[in-house]
């Protein structure tokens, strides 16, 4: 399972330490917001809001919640598939296990696709019985694509190898792949061209919450046989 609650989320102050439904009106809407330097005090100790500061909408304030659940002494965990936020224990069945990339959620994906593959060939011919198969876009300004997956400091590592797929073999073109954990950068990949060695990696992910893969050119790349580590 994945969890996050790393970026800016925020509730009313009056629901803060309830465990939110997991079915909820969905919708977008452009809002005016005020913010007045507003203090938040737990236990007579004043929370730090300096990375999502509160502010008052409708005559509701709105907290961040993890800030404040954590000055609580409550652990915060996000369930992005059900979007929900639970405060403190959370239910067995989110007990935390090994777990492939391809099983993994992502979100603010700017891939044009991503495949999940249960057998997989490389540009040596080398046979992987799992791992996903990232298509990059060449629109917009740079040649850039990421998607970002919630960790939630669950897991101690990912080992996996990074390789020009089977179908890539003969494209004249590059690509280099960048992990970020939190923000920052932790692994870059050496440059792949069509002729490249698979790439064996193994990243330390202990207390990351949020992990971006970004893979910078236009040419598809392959990440096999990954395995995220549970503590």
């Amino acid at each position: 399972m994945k969890f996050s609650l790393k970026r800016f989320m925020v509730f009313p102050a009056a629901i803060l330490a309830l465990s939110l439904p997991a079915v909820a009106k969905q919708a977008v809407e452009t809002a005016e917001l005020t913010f007045k330097n507003i203090s938040v005090y737990a236990d007579g100790q004043l929370v730090d809001t300096t990375g999502a500061e509160p502010f008052i909408y409708n005559g509701t304030t709105y907290l961040p919640v993890r800030a404040v659940a954590e000055a609580l002494g409550k652990e915060v965990n996000w369930v992005g598939e059900t979007s929900t936020v639970y405060l403190g224990a959370m239910p067995s069945a989110f007990v935390e296990t090994d777990t492939l990339l391809e099983d993994m959620y992502s979100y603010n994906s700017t891939f044009s696709k991503v495949e999940h593959i249960n057998k997989g060939a490389d540009n040596k011919s080398n046979s992987y019985t799992s791992g996903c198969v990232f298509n990059c876009s060449s629109t917009g300004k740079t040649n850039e694509n990421s998607a970002e997956y919630s960790l939630n400091g669950k897991y101690s590592s990912l080992k996996g190898v990074i390789a020009v797929p089977y179908v890539e073999r003969n494209v004249q073109k590059t690509r280099v792949v960048k992990f970020y954990g939190d923000g920052e950068l932790i692994y870059t990949s050496a440059e792949l061209a069509k002729d490249s060695e698979p790439e064996p990696f193994e990243l330390d992910l202990s207390d990351i919450s949020v992990l971006k893969i970004q893979i910078e050119g236009s040419a598809n790349v392959g990440i096999y046989d990954a395995m995220f580590y549970a503590k």
